[in-house]
């Protein structure tokens, strides 16, 4: 599937996404977690994942090329870029993260 669609409460999901034309999607994790692998995925230009996590967490793993931006807004929680300093990031491959993150975090790795 191209796009992602996930809402999790009071329970977990671990996807591994593979699509070579993903365009984003939606996260939304009440008092759950979310954990998607994108390591195999491809894109080109920007994509967007708009999420809201209350009381849970959103853990992402992307390919170390990708430019990652942030605009989640954090209340009582946080996100986390635990990612390597890149030696070459892909100005082709941007992935902008939205939405709201209350008493619970986002985590951002690569391998």
């Amino acid at each position: 599937n191209d796009v992602v669609d996930v809402t999790t409460i009071f329970g977990g999901v671990k996807k591994n996404i593979l699509s070579k034309s993903f365009k984003g999607g939606e996260i939304v994790a009440f008092m759950g977690g979310t954990e998607l692998d994108l390591t195999q995925a491809d894109f080109s230009g920007r994509i967007i994942i708009d999420s809201f996590n209350m009381f849970g967490g959103i853990k992402l793993v992307v390919p170390p090329d990708w430019d990652v931006q942030s605009q989640v807004v954090a209340i009582f929680g946080g996100v986390d870029d635990k990612r390597p300093p890149a030696t070459s990031i892909d100005p082709n491959k941007v992935l902008f993260l939205e939405g709201t993150c209350i008493f619970g975090g986002v985590e951002i790795k690569s391998y």
